[in-house]
């Protein structure tokens, strides 16, 4: 678990304290905290987007985990102690136009790979999160 992730759980449990403890998953886990309602990942940025992006496989990953376990899937954006958070379990019920599509990305987000590869996204426009400050 990166540091930065766990500052934004801290900080998320300070801003809602009644969301439970955030516990830290498996390294090689699909997300990265869970509680009681909810498993969340993270991802903690230094350039802000809007839209943000969201891997299609990370979405049915992490439903199919949620689903299993009689929790939502939230998705949680972090960029200078602001929080962006959708809940994907909700907008999909709610069918939410991520507007799919396919694009040639860096392999990961560190950029220390510069492989580039085709990955299968979606969009999250910051209209529809819940901003909160951290």
């Amino acid at each position: 678990m990166k540091v930065k992730e766990q500052a934004v759980a801290k900080a998320l449990n300070k801003v809602y304290p009644n969301i439970g403890e955030l516990t830290p998953t498996e390294q090689h886990c699909h997300y990265d905290f869970e509680c009681k309602h909810y498993i969340i990942e993270v991802k903690c940025r230094l350039k802000r987007y809007d839209p943000w992006i969201i891997e299609k496989a990370k979405v049915d990953w992490n439903i199919d985990i949620a689903e299993k376990l009689g929790k939502d899937f939230l998705y949680l954006t972090e960029i200078k102690k602001d929080a962006y958070i959708w809940n994907i379990s909700k907008m999909l019920q709610d069918e939410y136009d991520f507007q799919w599509t396919t694009k040639n990305l860096p392999q990961n987000t560190e950029f220390s790979n510069r492989r580039w590869t085709k990955k299968h996204i979606g969009y999250l426009y910051e209209k529809d999160a819940t901003f909160v400050q951290l």
